[in-house]
Formats: structure tokens, C-alpha cells, sequence
């Protein structure tokens, strides 16, 4: 439609373009004009040629203006054939690649249907190791559940195994009791026959060698001290024997001495089972023991002493010029209101003493003595001063704990 109306608007610009030319070429003939300097035939032909260029010249005119086509042919015709011959050379390359493409997809059609057989191998192949699968799943599954019944068995007898184990180590470990307390209660056993025999012999020995009368004389009483010695702890437990054997010797001596008795006899009996602990006892401590033997029980003249051993730690109790007690006293008008007043002193100093950790005397229970002398003097200061007066204990040396209490009592007048 467009085509149409530009070739009918072309046809009547023509036709108006000749129709003028025509009247303007018949005008200037009727009128013979002349146009630089041209005959008027000329002229009229000049006109003519003038009216058809502007004929052609308008109608590429229009034609330039109102198709893109037109102008690319008129003034693109060079870079349209650069273009096109561009393109037919991409084409032939397109073609090129088309054909190796082609080439390329029959290749990946072939090896694709090769893949395919080879996917349909593989799934039958997949199908079949499925069901291999599942079977094996079964029996893995049955393996299982008879392991799961296994392991529990096996606990179960691990665990009775374990209680076994465990009641055999109690056996053993009781049976290992017993065997060292069979050889605790055999070493017992030979010790106290040791200490039988000697008993025996020792009572042998003093019928033998002793003329003593049964008049029921008691020489030591129960719990009465015979001897008190200091022995130094932390030493070797040969040591600490020779040492604590020495006591004994001595000790024994002593009473022979108080009997009047030969001094080879062995009058003093003391359990090996008490000594060999004693002995323990002081080697492991690693400060100086006091070591007491006192009678067991009453002992009659004539018959062997039975010694017991009792152990202390020996500590200092009070320094030299410690006051023990301090007491303000009625002394009275009399002597014999001093002296009992100083004696209840007394009587209270030895309690605290007690107190503090001094070892009394186990019959009398005192933890010293004072001179009739020293008592006398006191007394007569007391006695002086009269009425109140302040009695003051104080030590006259370092005092330990296996005492004796040495003590000064100082007076002093209390208005």
C-alpha cells in the first residue's frame, strides 16, 4: 500500500514537473527569451533538459526520503557489499561449524546411544545387586540381632566372670589375712612360750637360790612404779633395744638390791610382746619417751615381779622461774593452821602440776616431795606474816613431764 501511494504521488510530481517545464519552455519560445545569452531554441531545450534532471532529481529525492532502502542502494551500496560478503563469509563459516556440529551430534548421538545400552547394562546390573543388597540387609540384619544376643550373653557372663574374679580376690585377700594372722598368732604363741619357759625358769631359780618365808609380805604393789628412766626416740630399733634392755638390767638390779638378793637372778619378767612394742613405739618417735615400769599386780617377797611398760612423750611443762600456782591464804593465829594451810597449797600446786601433764606418782599421785627442812621454813613464814598472805610456786628448774616438780614457795603479805 505504501509502495502505491509513493508510485501515484511520484506520477503526479512528474506530471506537474513536465506540465510546468512544458508551459515554462512553450512561454519562453512564444516570447523568444534567452537565457545566458542562448538562442531561444536552445533555450527551450535547455529548459527542457533542465525540467527532466529536476524530474529524475526529485523523484530519487522523494524516493531517498521516504524508503531506507533506496538511500542505503544510493549512498550504501559499497558497505552493503563489505556487509554482505562479510556475512557470506560467516555463512560459509556457520556452514562450516553447522557440519561440524553435525558431525559433533552424530558422534554424541552414537556414543549417547552407547551410553544408553550401557545405562540399561547398568541398571539391570543395579537391579540385580539391589536384590543382592536387600538379601545381605537381611542377614546383616539376623547377624545383628544374634550378635546383640551374643554381646548380652557375653556380658552376662562377664559379668558373672567379673563377680567371680572379684569374690576370688576377697578369698585371696581374706585367705592372706588369715595366713599373716596365723603367723602373728604362731609368733605370739612362741613368744609366750618363750616367756612361760622363762617364767618357769625364772621361778625355778628363785626357789633355788632364794630362802624367803610366805608371810604374805607385799613388795610392789599393783600399778606401784619401780622404775622411771628417759630414752631417746627416733633412734635405730637396735638401738632402741640395747637402750630399753639397759633400763631392765637395771631395773632388775634395783630390785635385787631391795631384796637382798643375788644380782645374777632375773626377779623382773616383762612380756617379749610388750617389750618388741615398746621398742616399735620409741623408734618411731622422734622425740625423747619416758619410759615407766610399774608392777602388774601385787607382788609377793619370793616371787618373780611382773613388769608392764608405759610410754610418754617427755615435753617441757614449765621453764625455770615459772609460776605454778599463786594462791592468797588464811594463815591463822596458830602453827598449826599455817602448816595446814601450807599443805592444802601444796595439795593444789601437785593438782594444776597434774593438770599441765606432769607424771604422778601412780599410788600416791604427787609429782614431787619437798624437805621437812623446806616445809618447816614455809611454814614458820606463813606462821610470821599471819592473817592473808599470797603463796606463789615457782619452779626451780626445767621441769618435764617426767617431773620430779621442783619447786621454791615464796610468801608474801597481803594487807
Amino acid at each position: 500500500m505504501y509502495g502505491l501511494t509513493l508510485i501515484a504521488v511520484l506520477a503526479v510530481m512528474g506530471g506537474v514537473i513536465a506540465y510546468i517545464g512544458d508551459k515554462l519552455g512553450t512561454k519562453i519560445g512564444k516570447k523568444k527569451l534567452t537565457i545566458f545569452g542562448l538562442r531561444p531554441k536552445h533555450t527551450s531545450i535547455l529548459v527542457t533538459i533542465v525540467t527532466g534532471i529536476l524530474i529524475a532529481a526529485t523523484t530519487l529525492g522523494i524516493l531517498a526520503v521516504a524508503s531506507r532502502d533506496v538511500r542505503t542502494a544510493l549512498f550504501g551500496m559499497e558497505a552493503l557489499k563489505a556487509e554482505l560478503a562479510s556475512l557470506s563469509q560467516e555463512v560459509s563459516s556457520k556452514n562450516l561449524e553447522l557440519e561440524t556440529s553435525r558431525r559433533e551430534l552424530a558422534a554424541k548421538t552414537a556414543e549417547y546411544t552407547a551410553l544408553s545400552d550401557k545405562v540399561k547394562e547398568t541398571a539391570q546390573q543395579l537391579a540385580l545387586i539391589s536384590r543382592e543388597l536387600d538379601e545381605v540387609m537381611a542377614e546383616r540384619d539376623r547377624t545383628a540381632a544374634a550378635l546383640s544376643r551374643v554381646q548380652t550373653e557375653y556380658a552376662q557372663a562377664k559379668g558373672d566372670l567379673s563377680q567371680a574374679q572379684q569374690e576370688i580376690k576377697t578369698l585371696q585377700t581374706t585367705k592372706q589375712e588369715l595366713d599373716k594372722r596365723v603367723a602373728e598368732l604362731s609368733t605370739a604363741k612362741t613368744n609366750l612360750q618363750q616367756d612361760v619357759d622363762r617364767l618357769n625358769e625364772l621361778t625355778a631359780n628363785l626357789k633355788k637360790g632364794i630362802q624367803y618365808v610366805r608371810e604374805g609380805v607385799v613388795v610392789f604393789r599393783a600399778g606401784e612404779e619401780i622404775a622411771t628412766a628417759i630414752v631417746k626416740g627416733g633412734q635405730s630399733v637396735e638401738d632402741t633395744q640395747q637402750a630399753l634392755g639397759a633400763l631392765v638390767y637395771r631395773t632388775n638390779l634395783a630390785i635385787t638390791g631391795k631384796l637382798g638378793i643375788d644380782n645374777n637372778l632375773e626377779v623382773l619378767w616383762i612380756s617379749r610382746h610388750d617389750f618388741d612394742e615398746a621398742v616399735s613405739l620409741i623408734a618411731a618417735t622422734p622425740e625423747d619417751v619416758v619410759v615407766r615400769i610399774t608392777s602388774v599386780g601385787n607382788t609377793i617377797y619370793g616371787e618373780p615381779v611382773i613388769g608392764r611398760i608405759d610410754l610418754y612423750p617427755n615435753r617441757l611443762v614449765y621453764s625455770q622461774g615459772t609460776v605454778v600456782y599463786s594462791q592468797v591464804i588464811n594463815a591463822g593465829q596458830s602453827a598449826e593452821q599455817a602448816e595446814e594451810a601450807v599443805l592444802l597449797f601444796l595439795r593444789r600446786v601437785n593438782a594444776e602440776a597434774v593438770k599441765q601433764g606432769i607424771l604422778p606418782d601412780p599410788l600416791q599421785g604427787t609429782v614431787g616431795s619437798m624437805s621437812g627442812a623446806q616445809l618447816f621454813e614455809t611454814v614458820n613464814k606463813v606462821k610470821r606474816y599471819g592473817g592473808k598472805v599470797e603463796l606463789t610456786a615457782v619452779t626451780k628448774a626445767d621441769i618435764y613431764t617426767a617431773g620430779p616438780l621442783q619447786i621454791e614457795i615464796q610468801v608474801r603479805s597481803v594487807l
